[in-house]
């Protein structure tokens, strides 16, 4: 069975030590070692395997879930309790590849394994970590563009916080001047925008206005934000392409994805194979971009 799943990336920072770190010294245990497990929300977390290199760690991160395994049912419709022993619980694993140099991470998506907080919260205390380990996603603004074609506008929701400089920028719409002005006078610490179309079918809200409105909102977002303290929290546009299809850009948080596709085999360790091939090579493609955009 052919199946896809995306691949995300990430930021990693560890104030006392690094994970590179981490990984090696997880690395040296032995693959049973309970060294490698912690119990997170009722389920257990671990590292499944890896391979290390001198430039970074590939590995396989395995969810346990100790819920109850439920059932199985064959095409009749006679159901059979899965029974599992009390240490046992249905795997699911997500591989990812750890950088070294840059600090990135790419890490498989999968619902049903360890979410990318789930993994900050696992290598905190596998390694009896004091401080937090910052995994961020890497996003990219999204392209005007992609917002300019769309032939029908039925919402924008724009929430920022306010600042007096704000009003000294050039290069912006006198109606949101005007809107940051009098939030300003009002003594108002933060505002959120919302446009919406009619009702009607067809509705859609005036393309011109609305480019200009969130063009000055993308360049306050540019001159005045950084990681550590965004003034424009959301631009969110939503409408409906040339196919008719709904469609909605969050401007401020496109989260920098790749696919990988593999062929689904009942065995574990073939499996991993497959993925950790597809993972390493989803680095490879997007190595230069990723660079490019943590720069």
């Amino acid at each position: 069975m052919q199946k896809s799943a995306k691949v995300d990336f990430y930021t990693v920072e560890i104030e006392s030590t690094g994970l590179e770190t981490i990984l090696r010294d997880l690395h040296r245990t032995a693959p049973d070692s309970s060294k490698r497990n912690v119990e997170i929300n009722d389920d257990w977390i671990r590292l499944a395997r890896g391979r290390l290199t001198d430039h970074g760690y590939l590995g396989d991160l395995m969810r346990i879930s100790m819920a109850p395994a439920g059932f199985r049912a064959d095409l009749s419709g006679k159901v059979t309790a899965i029974n599992l022993s009390k240490d046992e619980g249905v795997a699911e694993c997500s591989a990812f590849y750890y950088d070294f140099e840059t600090g990135i991470l790419a890490l498989q998506r999968n619902s049903r394994a360890a979410s990318w907080r789930q993994l900050g919260n696992y290598f905190k205390r596998v390694a009896d970590l004091d401080g937090e380990v910052q995994i961020k996603p890497i996003l990219r603004p999204t392209e005007m563009s992609k917002v300019k074609v769309l032939p029908i506008l039925r919402k924008v929701l724009i929430s920022s916080a306010i600042v007096d400089v704000m009003l000294t920028l050039d290069n912006i719409d006198e109606g949101t001047r005007q809107v940051i002005r009098n939030a300003a006078q009002a003594e108002s610490p933060a505002i959120e925008l919302v446009l919406k179309a009619g009702r009607e079918k067809e509705a859609t809200l005036n393309h011109a206005v609305v480019h200009e409105i969130i063009e000055s909102w993308l360049r306050i977002h540019s001159d005045f934000g950084d990681e550590e303290n965004e003034i424009v929290k959301k631009i969110v546009v939503t409408g409906k392409d040339e196919t008719g299809s709904a469609v909605e850009f969050d401007l401020l948080k496109d989260r920098m994805f790749t696919m990988m596709r593999f062929e689904w085999i009942p065995d574990d360790n073939a499996l991993w194979n497959k993925r950790a091939d597809e993972i390493q090579r989803a680095w490879e493609l997007n190595k230069v971009n990723l660079k490019r955009h943590i720069a």
